[in-house]
């Protein structure tokens, strides 16, 4: 009778002759924040700000749902403007979106002085 070769032959040995694992094998997979990839949205949003160098969102009071991209020509969602969004009490970014940005500690200054020097800071710089 003829002796059948075992299947266990067939089998890579285990020995201690085999390769050692790599390192990076034994790492798995990068972590996602470091292959981030951007979506097709994320994409349009920089591609958008980078079209519009001259505005953001800030005009608009730091209201990103608001139409930033013409808040510089037109004005009707910046602050100030016919149309009221929320978001717009936030009195320190819309003083930041006017140009008259203010230090929590300052004194109290009516608004017609604090526009007259901001125009008048204004004019300097234009001259």
């Amino acid at each position: 009778m003829k002796k059948r070769k075992s299947s266990a032959s067939k089998r890579p040995s285990t020995s201690k002759r085999s390769k050692p694992t790599s390192e990076e094998a034994l790492q798995g997979p990068p972590a996602r924040e470091t292959v981030w990839e951007r979506s097709d949205a994320e994409r349009a949003v920089e591609a958008e700000l980078r079209a519009y160098t001259s505005t953001s969102p800030s005009l608009a009071g730091g209201d990103v749902d608001a139409d930033w991209q013409r808040a510089d020509s037109v004005g009707e969602e910046a602050p100030g403007g016919t149309v009221a969004t929320p978001g717009q009490d936030v009195v320190d970014d819309i003083g930041r979106a006017l140009g008259v940005s203010r230090a929590p500690d300052e004194a109290f200054r009516p608004s017609s002085e604090i526009l007259e020097g901001r125009d008048r800071k204004r004019h300097e710089q234009e001259e």
